[in-house]
């Protein structure tokens, strides 16, 4: 009688409990299965946005194949403006900087390259724009000004093609034994099947002997 009494009193206990909480369990499960689904729907919906972005870059690299750049501007502003925090982002920003040189608005490639170096969160995309900025500003006689960009970076894997680009910018200035060191960094950076060694070696070899005494 006295067990009964006991699971009797649980009962009814279990029972208070119930109608006193009954509603806030009921809505922290509704939240709960809310939250699960909103978050389905987020994934859902990002991943939507991810493969709109790589649609509209796709596009854009057809019709850049196809000359048809107005289309493909057109398309690369789409990327900046809705889609700037996917990585097609920077990669247009690449490729609209690549036809704006070629199109000899060196001004709007330079543009384009800043964009992409400032917003990108790939190493690999803010290398190659740092590269392209650098030959632009050689090309343009601002020697100085690109040696001074490629400072103080950690190039990583673009070690050899850093230096080499710096001994290029060596000899336009006429400083050949500078040249000569960045060539040789160059080299000794390079893996053994890199591609443009021999090129390298060839513009090396260009400069002649080092100059007397010179030991670099």
């Amino acid at each position: 009688m006295d067990i009964y009494t006991t699971e009797e009193q649980q009962v009814a206990a279990i029972r208070r409990w119930w109608d006193e909480n009954k509603w806030s369990l009921i809505g922290g499960v509704v939240i709960g299965v809310g939250a699960l689904w909103g978050g389905r729907a987020w994934l859902d919906n990002q991943q939507q946005y991810s493969e709109t972005a790589s649609a509209v870059y796709q596009m854009m690299l057809e019709n850049v194949s196809q000359n048809k750049n107005e289309d493909a501007a057109t398309q690369g502003a789409q990327l900046l403006g809705q889609f700037s925090d996917t990585a097609y982002a920077s990669l247009a920003a690449l490729m609209m900087a690549k036809t704006k040189l070629e199109a000899g608005d060196a001004a709007a490639a330079s543009a384009h390259l800043r964009w992409a170096l400032d917003n990108t969160e790939s190493e690999a995309v803010r290398h190659e724009a740092r590269l392209r900025l650098t030959r632009i500003m050689m090309a343009e006689g601002k020697y100085d000004d690109a040696l001074n960009f490629m400072s103080d970076i950690d190039a990583g894997v673009y070690e050899s093609t850093y230096e080499q680009l710096k001994g290029d910018i060596y000899v336009a200035m006429g400083q050949p034994e500078s040249a000569r060191t960045a060539f040789m960094r160059a080299l000794a950076s390079a893996s053994p099947g890199e591609r443009g060694r021999e090129l390298l070696q060839m513009k090396l070899d260009n400069l002649g002997q080092p100059a007397s005494g010179d030991m670099s």
